[in-house]
């Protein structure tokens, strides 16, 4: 959760602020050339005051909304079962008010293509759209077209409906832009989500030569 959390928040900063095109600015000399100072477009905004929608609210929702509030944000959530102390709205209202929009719902038959044509249509043009959930609960083909067509702000992804995705998959249209993100499904993988993964598996292994139940799902 913390190392998925991370990414997901790492995503959103890098997009709202144009890090991509800042970075190869100076990277690239432009910056020394320039003999300016300050180079001060394209325009970015602050965080503080949008309104951040969080689609699924286990535990990694639950931590990108500790950021999200952090920086000033209005969070809003859709969830299958509203909850109290969280502004609970249903997925059109949420695409319709968010500025920035991240993806934490697990894939199953009533998620996969949430985010479809219509759900886009409804956001706002400058939208910051992240999923670090699943590949297929988003229309891969609608997001690239809506990126390529400008009626998204940007996008940022560390998921796809296949994996690693081939050389016809839509994201091939998308990639190398400042406003897009792409990472090899690496949110989860951080050194200390490793290791504890490690540990779990060999505390449940001495449990079970223990004859303990240790994080066990019982089928019968």
């Amino acid at each position: 959760s913390h190392s998925v959390a991370q990414v997901t928040c790492a995503m959103v900063l890098s997009l709202s602020i144009n890090m991509n095109y800042f970075s190869k600015y100076v990277n690239s000399g432009d910056y020394t050339k320039s003999g300016v100072a300050n180079k001060v477009t394209p325009v970015y905004h602050e965080l503080f005051g949008k309104t951040w929608g969080i689609v699924g609210y286990g535990n990694i929702g639950k931590e990108v909304c500790a950021v999200a509030k952090a920086l000033g944000c209005r969070v809003v959530v859709n969830k299958r079962t509203p909850i109290e102390g969280v502004e609970c709205v249903s997925l059109e209202e949420l695409c319709k008010v968010s500025d920035i929009i991240t993806i934490h719902t697990p894939l199953n038959d009533s998620t996969r293509g949430l985010i479809d044509e219509k759900m886009i249509s409804l956001m706002k043009k400058d939208v910051i759209l992240v999923n670090s959930a699943r590949g297929a609960v988003t229309d891969e083909e609608a997001i690239s077209n809506a990126i390529l067509n400008n009626e998204i702000g940007a996008f940022g992804t560390d998921v796809y409906s296949v994996e690693p995705f081939g050389e016809d998959h839509p994201f091939t249209k998308i990639m190398g832009r400042d406003n897009v993100c792409l990472t090899p499904h690496m949110a989860w993988a951080s050194y200390e989500a490793r290791c504890r993964c490690i540990s779990e598996v060999a505390m449940n292994i001495n449990a079970f030569q223990n004859g303990e139940k240790r994080n066990r799902v019982e089928l019968i």
